[in-house]
């Protein structure tokens, strides 16, 4: 079965980018001219998503704006000769559907804001895509991850090899290597030391799972701070016939939901510009540093 489906979850606090998101969704800061969440829409229906769902949670105000029709700047543009402008801001004319789902009682951990979504999934696969990576190569990494899917039947997580010094800060898979950049997952774990771990296979922000996900999600116990971790939901579908699989993508992964790597995301994309791309990278080399 083709993966149609995309739960995208935004409903988090964003505490590292206080002040800036006191106001407004981290989903919706800009890289350039583009709001994060847009890269995300925009790689989901590269990768043949028809319909996507986000889970929202405070501000959603902003978001059910970003992508309503706003017909009244559509008429200001026509009246100042600017209709080039209405492509720009008609985001997903003829592309996917979107939908929004508020995460009921407050934000209580990435396990309990995809549960939300189990009405939306059916009985189908379906994508998760987290609302504050940016993924950028020559091919959309949900695409990679929806192909490997596609030939194995079964759910497959996007993993990406990390710096062994850095394995503490992911989630962690350890598994099989079947090619080498497929592996079957044996276990996973939520932030392991060094020493509690053979592998530095940190779980990335591209997923593609069976939709039995939602069945080990109401058995997971929440955790610390009352949460209820995905990751634990995995770990108990790694155990079924089926069994989960993870792929390390080839795209490049900008997390812009931590500072540095908003920058890094923001200047990456600037080289992407043609208009932009010898400007900045005259200014990077005029540096003195």
């Amino acid at each position: 079965m083709s993966v149609r489906k995309a739960v995208i979850p935004v409903a988090g606090f964003a505490t590292r980018f206080l002040p800036a998101c006191k106001s407004v969704p981290k989903c919706m800061l800009t890289i350039l001219d583009k709001p994060i969440i847009q890269y995300l829409v925009d790689e989901a229906v590269a990768s043949g998503i028809e319909e996507i769902l986000l889970v929202v949670g405070r501000k959603k105000e902003v978001l059910l704006d970003y992508f309503s029709d706003d017909v009244e700047l559509k008429e200001f543009l026509k009246a100042r000769g600017k209709e080039s402008f209405i492509p720009q801001i008609d985001h997903l004319e003829g592309k996917a559907k979107i939908s929004f789902i508020e995460e009921e009682g407050g934000a209580k951990g990435l396990g309990h804001a995809i549960y939300m979504a189990k009405d939306f999934v059916g009985n189908e696969p379906f994508a998760i895509m987290y609302g504050d990576v940016i993924m950028q190569g020559n091919k959309p990494c949900l695409k990679e991850i929806i192909e490997q899917h596609e030939k194995l039947g079964t759910s497959v997580i996007g993993v990406e090899r990390v710096e062994w010094k850095d394995v503490p800060k992911y989630g962690n898979v350890s598994g099989e290597a079947v090619t080498d950049r497929l592996y079957k997952v044996e276990k996973m774990q939520e932030k392991p030391k060094v020493e509690e771990t053979k592998s530095n296979l940190a779980i990335s922000d591209r997923h593609v799972l069976m939709p039995d996900l939602f069945e080990f999600l109401e058995k997971t116990e929440p955790g610390k701070g009352g949460e209820i971790q995905v990751t634990d939901a995995y770990n108990s579908m790694v155990g079924t016939k089926e069994g989960v699989y993870a792929y390390c993508y080839e795209a490049q992964r900008f997390d812009a939901g931590d500072k540095l790597g908003f920058v890094k995301a923001s200047v990456d994309e600037t080289l992407r510009r043609p208009e932009l791309r010898d400007e900045m990278i005259k200014y990077l080399k005029s540096l003195d540093i």
